[in-house]
This record gives C-alpha cells, structure tokens and sequence, in this order.
C-alpha cells in the first residue's frame, strides 16, 4: 500500500521539479500502454501503481511492479491496457531508505472511449450531463443572446443546461437554498455549476494563527494579516455539508471584508464540511476597471473567447508547449506546473527558462504557470494586473496557473487571476496552493471535473502539505468549468431532408482532417443522445431509415483520435444541429397502412398496401442495427413476414413502386 506523503528529511530538501516524478505515456494499440520517461542518476527505485479512475479514497493498491538497480529502465509497458481502455497511473520514486521522494500521476488511455461490440458502439462520449448555470441576475437582459449562445453550445457539447439567476444584493445562503433545492428536485440533478457574474460571494474560515488553519498564503497576524474569511465557492458545490455561522470570531485581518463574527452571514468552516459534488467555474469581471470596460463587456468577450474556444475556431492559435516561471524555487508551488503538464503534453514541450509575460507576447503557450511573492494585484517575476491588462491583446495562452501571496482571495478590484481571464487565458486557478489535478484532461475531461478533484483531495493525490492549504474552502477555478484541451471542428451546417419515411443527413466536411463523423438522434426531454452509425463515417450524408414525427432533432459530430502525453484517445467535437420537416404528401398518403398484431410474436401482417404487388422489408433496432429482411409478394394489399428477432423494440420499414414506409413494432416471443 502506498501513503502520498514525503518523507520530512526529504520534504525540507525538496523544491516543485524533484517532487515530480514527469512522465508520458504512448498507446501502442494491441500491445498495450507504454510509460517512458527522462534519464537520471537516481539510486532509489520507481514503483508504479495502476487503479480505476472510480475507486476508494487512496487507494492504490500495490506496486504493479518495481524498478530497481543503477541500470533501471526509463520505460514500461502496461501489455494488459487494451483499446478503448483508459486507468490511472502513478509513478513514484522512493529512495533507498523505503521513503517516497517524488511522485507523477497520469490518467492515460489506449484509443480510450471506443466500443465496438455487437450490443453497443461509441467513438468518443457524446453526454457530458446537466450543467446548471448560476447566472448575474443584472446580465438576464444584458446578455440574453450571449446566454442563449452559451446555452446551445452546451448542448452541441453534450451538456444540457439549466439556468438560476441570482442578485447582486442576495444572502449566499439564499442562493445555496436555492441551488440545493433545484438539485433535489430536478428529475436531471446537475454534475457542474458554472457561475457568471458577481453572484453573492461566500465567505468562510477561521484563517488565523490561533484559527483552525493558517491562511493558506502564511500571512498571519503580523505577518500580513490576511486573516479571517476568505472567498468560499466551494460552499457552493458541497451540497451536503454543514456550514455554521456561529461561532468564530475573528477581525484581525486588515480587510474588513474577512473580519468573521457569529451571524454575520459568513461561515465558521476553513474546510470544506462535506464533499464538493459539482464541477465548478467561476466567471466575475466585477470591478476590473484596469481594462476600462465594465463587467457585462468583459463578461462578453470571454463568452465569446470560449464559444470559439469549444467551436474548435482557435484552438490552432496556441502551440502545444508549456511555460513555468518559478519565482519560489526553494518551495514546492510549480510543482501543480511540472506534474499537470508532463500529463498533458510531450515532456519536452515543457520550458522553464522562460519569461512568464514576455514569453506570452512574442510566443503562444497552450498552459503556462507561474509563481512568486504577490499582493492582490502583482505577482513577483510574473507581472500585474495593469501590465496583464496592457497585454490584452497578445497575452497568448488557453490556460494558465499562478501562485503567490494575497492574489488567491480572488474577491476584490482588479484581482490577478481574474486579470488573467480579462486579458485572454479561458481560465486560471491558484496552482500549488494546494496543488491542483487536472491531468485528467489529457484524455478528455473538463478542467472542472480537475477543480473538484482537487476541492476534495486529502490524500488521493499528495497534496503538497503546503499550510495546511488542502480542501480548503477558498480552493476556486476562475473560468468556464466545461473546457475541455483538445477541442475537435465542428462540422459544416447540417441539412435534414425527409422524404417516403427516410431521413437524409448532409453535411459539409471540418475545417482540418478528422477520421469521420458520428450521427446523433437527440432527445432534448429525455436527454439522451442515441448514435446511429457503428463505425465513423467517411462520407458527408447518412439515411436514416425510421419515421419519426416532424422536429426530431438530429446532430452530426466529427470523430477525432487525440495524443497528449497521457495516451490516445477518441474525442467528438461540438454538434451541428438539423431537425425534420413536415411529412411529404407521399407519407401522408401511406396512413392506411395497417401492421398487426401488436406485440407480434414472430409473425407481422401487414395490410392496406394498394401501392405495390410487392415489397421490400426490413426489420433495424432502434439503434438502427439490421436484423432482418426480405422480399415478399402481397397481390391483394396485403401479406405476412415472418422474423426470428428476438424480443425488443424496432423500426418496420417497406417499400416498393417508389413508396416507403415504416413504423416501430414490438416483438414479444413467448
């Protein structure tokens, strides 16, 4: 069993690159999964560890296998990960005396995502789940089309959205209620929160020297006194916990905004009461007043930076390398920068020689971190809020993590991590204070399913034992929580034409190669997507052979196979949307057609057919399968088919003399 803790003569000696063991993995198709990394003079072991991504707090198990020896190997190959498969992987290096000196973390797959049995088939997840959107109440009108927006690109994602609006002026207990009681209710309970506006801020905490913890930045009384309650939007997202107001008081911070009585409407807790059940996001350009717009313009233009973003539109305007600009070398905060990106990205595309501003300006980097002493609005060695604002337009990253002092209390003017989406990053979090897991996006996931990860981390991941900083309340992702790293093309518009029972499918190709496209029924009421073809398609038109009513909606995604540095896997990009028209004078005419008995047990008679002596059938799942087929003579309008499906739901379709038709029928063998 493995314990995610340094040893303490090692802890004092470590700095944020030699606690992380970086590695990348490779898929090697049928031979597995290969996990390489960079030579060097160690003299300890490497244990490697592997578990599901859905597992018990901690637990790793043990080591899958040992490498020891001064000629140990820098790779191994995992021959039991098949295609489609993805797990978690930890490398961990652990010095002669049985103490763990480092550790690297990956959630790598095999062309992961992929089903081609004969019940089921999928390239790519095409549900991402509900999304409840806890929106600025001042932006309902302000920004109507841009929530509008907002919301259909959710759903070309796969995330089916809900909206809560809430003032300014509102209590951050009213609005809790609010949210756990649409949680409770919902029959479609939401897995993420994204918050746009300066919806009430929670404050909570007893961060004092004489508190439960320090603050998280170390600034205690007389050294900063950045004590009391901090920014608390976890309080958003635990659903469960319990969150007191009663009994701490502290007013020693130099802020009043932190001073915490009984009553006051602020929270006693410094850690997170329960378990953070959502994937949270914040965007709040609230007092930004550096850049010279107000919030609702700032707001707009990072919803349409991130439109774009998820479109697939920019995602070829950052190169895919990483900067880190540590300014703290005698601590262990990059160490959020060394680990995520190794996962992300090939180990080499990792520069920490560079500049963190000016690099930015002359060059484009897909992540960047940086750290150094702050205050609210300035990082040390990184740079302010006003030269971030001068910057706006070539501050050119997607994602960015910055570490110092004062500057993770995110609620006040001009804030740095806010500064830092203001000016064009989609989103930034205090990275290393606690150390934040989001390597899961090297395979597809949402940076915010990252940002829960890490609210509830205590020792499923080492937490970087940095003041004491894990689960703590204030822990907070500035940004849309549904990014995802890898954006597929969309693909062209889409057009439905119906026409004798057949829905006809065409589409115009991606603006950049992709390997094909998959076909999509959505059920907006049910909220379900149904895929129609077994394998991506190649060609730019598909038939669906069922008759369905006037509105179904259709979408056609494209299909990618992505490779970071945590594998490959099977991706969808966002959905071009088409729905049915009104049905032709040509199926209208077919109403008299009768199909009997219902259910069938293997025999269906048909009559009514004064349009053909004979006919075509066939029988298709739902899915849109075939199962079987024929050919049948019926001279008097009328004949019986026989079937050996076997029982279930599915779609009857003749034809004959130009005509077609079909209905659902259900089979029921005795």
């Amino acid at each position: 069993m493995i314990c995610l803790g340094l040893g303490m003569g090692s802890l004092q000696a470590q700095v944020a690159k030699t606690q992380v063991h970086r590695f990348n993995a490779t898929a090697l198709g049928d031979n597995g999964l290969k996990l390489t990394w960079e030579p060097e003079t160690y003299s300890g072991n490497y244990r490697i560890y592997k578990r599901d991504l859905i597992h018990p707090n901690g637990a790793w198990g043990d080591p899958l296998t040992t490498l020891a020896g001064p000629n140990k190997d820098t790779l191994w190959i995992d021959s039991d990960l098949q295609p489609g498969e993805a797990m978690e992987y930890l490398v961990a290096k652990v010095n002669t005396a049985g103490a763990f000196e480092a550790f690297g973390f990956a959630y790598a797959g095999n062309q992961a995502f992929r089903s081609a049995s004969d019940s089921s088939w999928f390239f790519g997840r095409p549900e991402r789940g509900n999304i409840l959107l806890l929106i600025d109440s001042s932006y309902q009108v302000a920004l109507a089309s841009e929530i509008k927006e907002l919301q259909q690109s959710l759903l070309a994602r796969g995330w089916f959205s809900d909206i809560l609006y809430a003032g300014r002026g509102e209590s951050a207990s009213a609005v809790k209620t609010r949210i756990v009681n649409f949680c409770d209710n919902s029959p479609f309970k939401p897995k993420a929160l994204y918050i746009i506006g300066h919806v009430p801020v929670p404050y909570s905490g007893y961060f004092s020297s004489s508190g439960d913890r320090p603050p998280p930045d170390g600034h205690v009384e007389g050294v900063g006194n950045h004590t009391g309650a901090w920014p608390a939007d976890a309080y958003y997202g635990d659903l469960k916990g319990s969150y007191t107001d009663d009994n701490v008081t502290c007013t020693t911070g130099n802020q009043t905004r932190h001073h915490n009585i009984p009553g006051d409407g602020k929270f006693d807790q410094s850690v997170i009461a329960g378990e953070v059940e959502l994937d949270m996001g914040r965007v709040d350009m609230y007092q930004m007043d550096v850049f010279s717009k107000d919030d609702t313009a700032l707001t707009r233009q990072y919803l349409q930076r991130s439109l774009n973003w998820h479109k697939g539109l920019t995602r070829d305007d950052f190169q895919n390398k990483a900067l880190i600009d540590n300014n703290f070398t005698g601590l262990n905060l990059a160490s959020s920068g060394y680990h995520n990106f190794a996962a992300l990205l090939p180990l080499s595309s990792t520069s920490d020689k560079l500049d963190y501003l000016s690099s930015q300006k002359s060059s484009s980097f897909l992540w960047s971190y940086g750290c150094g002493a702050g205050s609210y609005t300035n990082c040390n060695g990184i740079g302010t809020s006003a030269q971030f604002a001068a910057q706006k337009d070539s501050f050119h990253n997607a994602f960015t993590m910055l570490a110092g002092s004062y500057f993770g209390d995110w609620d006040i003017k001009n804030n740095l991590m806010r500064s830092a989406l203001a000016a064009g990053s989609l989103s930034c979090f205090w990275g290393g204070i606690p150390k934040w897991y989001v390597h899961h996006m090297g395979m597809g996931y949402h940076i915010g399913y990252g940002a829960r990860i890490t609210q509830n981390n205590v020792n499923d991941y080492f937490n970087g034992s940095f003041n004491g900083s894990w689960k703590g309340v204030f822990i907070a992702l500035m940004g849309d929580p549904t990014l995802e790293m890898s954006p597929s093309p969309m693909p062209g518009a889409l057009s439905v034409q119906r026409s004798f029972g057949i829905n006809t499918l065409r589409w115009s190709a991606s603006s950049k190669p992709v390997a094909g496209y998959n076909v999509y029924r959505v059920d907006t009421v049910g909220r379900t997507w149904f895929q129609l073809n077994q394998e991506p398609l190649t060609d730019l038109q598909f038939e669906d052979p069922m008759l369905f009513d006037a509105g179904t909606l259709y979408a056609v995604r494209s299909v990618e196979l992505i490779e970071t540095g945590s594998g490959s896997f099977w991706q969808v990009g966002a959905a071009q949307f088409g729905s049915t028209r009104t049905a032709s004078s040509e199926e209208l005419s077919m109403n008299a057609v009768r199909v009997f008995p219902q259910p069938s047990t293997g025999t269906i008679s048909i009559s009514g057919l004064d349009f053909a002596l004979a006919i075509d059938w066939s029988l298709h799942e739902v899915s849109g399968r075939l199962v079987d087929g024929g050919h049948s003579e019926c001279p008097y309008g009328a004949t019986s088919l026989q079937t050996f499906a076997p029982s279930g739901l599915y779609v009857l379709t003749v034809s004959g003399n130009g005509q077609r038709f079909s209905q659902q029928i259900v089979v029921n063998r005795p």
